[in-house]
């Protein structure tokens, strides 16, 4: 896979990632303001971000064998973990590590969807190019 098409895909799962967190939290306001049919949906787009999680892990992958930075590899495995964690929380009631982990969640999937959006998309060359192509991780 050629670097670029590589780190799109980042782009574009990264962004997915955050759009659901974000729903998420609004879900979640509604469920505390009442709106309790909201919690059913809010399991249900939990279910959603853990698998874009994985798939963050293995399109942080794809671009560094590409010829990408590894730096993307490491925050999307944690998020894996932390997200795995978020859920196990919500799933046991208990709601306030759970909502502090969210916000916590929220913020660094904010910055580390800046730093995604913020490597510069090389211009893909021939096949045989592209595989020693690096892109900066700008910080």
């Amino acid at each position: 896979m050629y670097l670029r098409r590589a780190l799109v895909l980042l782009r574009i799962t990264v962004t997915l990632q955050l759009l659901l967190l974000l729903t998420q939290t609004v879900l979640a306001g509604g469920f505390i303001g009442g709106h309790y049919d909201m919690l059913t949906a809010h399991g249900l787009v939990a279910r959603a971000i853990v698998v874009v999680a994985v798939v963050l892990v293995v399109v942080a992958i794809l671009v560094r064998r590409a010829g990408g930075p590894a730096a993307f590899i490491g925050p999307s495995a944690v998020a894996t973990l932390a997200l795995v964690g978020q859920v196990a929380l919500g799933a046991t009631h208990l709601v306030a590590p759970h909502v502090v982990l969210g916000v916590i969640m929220v913020a660094v999937l904010a910055v580390f969807t800046l730093r995604v959006w913020s490597t510069p998309l090389r211009t893909a060359g021939p096949p045989g190019h592209t595989r020693r192509e690096r892109a900066e991780v700008v910080s």
